[in-house]
């Protein structure tokens, strides 16, 4: 039997698959600091966990390919059916055991820690959620310290000149549920353990305070870092109504990438208000709950407020646009409406009320639905039409080209109704419409008078 560190052909082909599929998930991956990635030296990869299943495959999709990745998981997984549990290993996930698991069941850990420490010592790369637990808003949430434990202890292992070294890496997704969004994974500068290795030796809880606060300190410079208790939301509709404006004071170009560095650098104004500026961030608070409310009121949002209100022509344009999207997207709705509409309704079928881990189930079943239905449709194509079985080459990946290009048009239309429900607020809402543009320009000003 192989070792989890060990590379096996029918893992290397689930793997292909697994990461192609990952890929096609998310219209935009955005991937910062590859160099950062030391060669040739144990590596633990310690990302911000906010959606389940999708942060470690986004850490699996680093190159190079043949590079194993083993993760610690969750334990509770490990009490699923044998050939779960079995899968599950096939897939390189280690149990961890945290104190909601039972205190009887930490020393389990031993087995686990000692298996990573084979993994590192190996050159095969951990990856390990630093934070313990995941959640859903925008903020690096305290360091527990079994990552530590496992890098120091895999140090005294390795002969001198070599390091364990710890990797940072910020996640940031466009939307924790919805397909076609962007996912950048700002990778920051390696922690080398050899650094800490002697401080370790001499005093281990204050070492590995140090070297927490370094990382905690990292992870938070390289994710979207809202870092309140209190005035979460404020924060989020204040991010949200200023990132525009931000981009252009910081003169960047206008794409995805910036827009990122634009709201990580209001979160920091924000923080900094919050500890500086008591008193105006609760004035401030304010404003934004009277922002959010007054879009939330006309059922519109920030990004259609920045746009021009359109002429009755582009309204025309924008009405021949859905009807003719519909018409040509039509084949690709017919051909993947059941995968598409099963998947969409697992999470109530499950009953799973966390909203970071939708999107890992639309992923998981959407990986095994959608080729199983391509190949029942285009069977059932082939017996209808008495078409040749080679055809099943052709029907197949049309199946999924059909679907690509109908998310396209479903883009087109989401735009032009914006564009159409826009001109209608306008027209009912106009004294509405008004105010929040000045409350925006309020929200604004205030966070980039403060930027510089």
């Amino acid at each position: 039997m192989s070792k989890i560190f060990e590379n096996t052909l029918p893992y290397l082909m689930g793997k292909s698959y697994v990461v192609w599929s990952f890929k096609q998930y998310y219209d935009e991956i955005i991937i910062q600091g590859l160099e950062n990635i030391p060669e040739d030296e144990p590596v633990i990869f310690a990302p911000n966990h906010l959606n389940a299943l999708m942060d470690a495959l986004a850490i699996l999709s680093l190159p190079p390919f043949r590079q194993v990745k083993v993760y610690l998981s969750r334990a509770d997984l490990f009490k699923l059916p044998k050939p779960v549990v079995s899968f599950i290993r096939f897939a390189k996930l280690m149990p961890a055991f945290r104190i909601r698991d039972g205190y009887e069941n930490l020393t389990k850990n031993k087995a686990s820690f000692d298996e990573a420490d084979e993994v590192l010592l190996n050159n095969a790369a951990l990856c390990i959620m630093p934070e313990g637990d995941q959640g859903t808003e925008r903020k690096i949430r305290p360091l527990v310290k079994g990552i530590f434990r496992i890098a120091f202890s895999a140090q005294q292992k390795l002969p001198i000149g070599k390091s364990v070294h710890i990797v940072p890496v910020g996640i940031d997704l466009g939307d924790f549920i919805k397909f076609g969004q962007h996912q950048i994974l700002n990778i920051g500068k390696p922690i080398k353990v050899t650094d800490y290795i002697d401080s370790y030796i001499e005093n281990p809880a204050v070492a590995t305070n140090t070297i927490k606060q370094k990382l905690q300190t990292d992870l938070e410079d390289l994710a979207l870092h809202l870092g309140t208790e209190k005035y979460y939301s404020c924060f989020e509709t204040a991010v949200e109504a200023a990132n525009t404006e931000m981009e252009k004071a910081l003169v960047l170009e206008n794409n995805t990438l910036n827009r990122f560095l634009a709201r990580k650098k209001l979160g920091k104004i924000l923080m900094r208000l919050e500890k500086e500026e008591p008193e105006v961030l609760a004035e401030f608070d304010t404003l934004c709950k009277k922002y959010k409310s007054g879009l939330q009121k006309i059922k519109t949002d920030t990004l259609t407020l920045e746009q021009p209100i359109p002429s009755e022509l582009k309204n025309i344009f924008s009405c021949i646009i859905i009807l003719l999207s519909f018409i040509f997207a039509l084949p690709g709705i017919l051909l993947n409406s059941f995968p598409f509409l099963l998947s969409s309704q697992l999470p109530n079928i499950l009953k799973v009320e966390f909203k970071g881990f939708y999107s890992s189930i639309f992923y998981g079943s959407g990986i095994i639905l959608f080729p199983l239905f391509y190949i029942l449709q285009s069977i059932i194509l082939i017996l209808s039409f008495t078409l040749p079985w080679w055809f099943l080459i052709i029907l197949i990946p049309l199946h999924y080209y059909t679907g690509k290009l109908t998310f396209r048009f479903y883009e087109t239309v989401k735009s032009a109704y914006s564009n159409l429900n826009h001109y209608f607020i306008s027209k009912r809402n106009p004294d509405e419409l008004q105010t929040l543009q000045k409350l925006k320009q309020q929200i604004t000003e205030t966070l980039i008078n403060r930027a510089f």
